[in-house]
């Protein structure tokens, strides 16, 4: 899903695509982790947060269809999304904007990411936020990626 117009507003996060607007509360943000789908110039956002996303349909009837069923098919509380380098380059910097802890890596050595702690090391993925500063590995506990 393209993305159309990312902004802050009103202290929401605004992700436009063609279908609809999904609306964050800034003050929501939990935990976001951004990994490189090598070869390609894709790259996987996670994002995690402690409010709903809200789901506001584009006008049109398939719109207002498409619109529910996110809402009721995805989990409310965490946006994992394939996004391409041209898309995630204009997301990023409105997350800075909205989070200005957030740590927006270096998209152009994404190659070479490597996330090392403790004993284990993560290749090709950092972690951009987390509101109880957390390292990655506890991340990923949290959310039931790692065990």
């Amino acid at each position: 899903m393209d993305i159309s117009a990312v902004y802050c507003k009103n202290n929401y996060l605004v992700i436009e695509n063609n279908f609809m607007l999904e609306k964050i509360d800034s003050k929501s943000f939990d935990d976001i982790i951004i990994f490189h789908e090598y070869p390609t110039r894709k790259y996987k956002i996670f994002m995690f947060f402690t409010n709903p996303v809200q789901y506001e349909p584009q006008k049109g009837f398939i719109n207002k269809i498409i619109c529910s069923i996110f809402n009721h098919n995805n989990n409310p509380y965490e946006i994992k999304r394939v996004y391409y380098d041209h898309d995630i380059e204009v997301l990023l910097p409105i997350l800075k904007q909205c989070l200005p802890d957030a740590q927006i890596p270096d998209l152009k050595n994404s190659l070479f990411w490597r996330t090392e702690e403790d004993k284990n090391s993560v290749p090709k993925t950092k972690l951009v936020y987390s509101k109880d500063k957390l390292s990655l590995t506890d991340v990923f506990r949290k959310h039931k990626m790692m065990k």
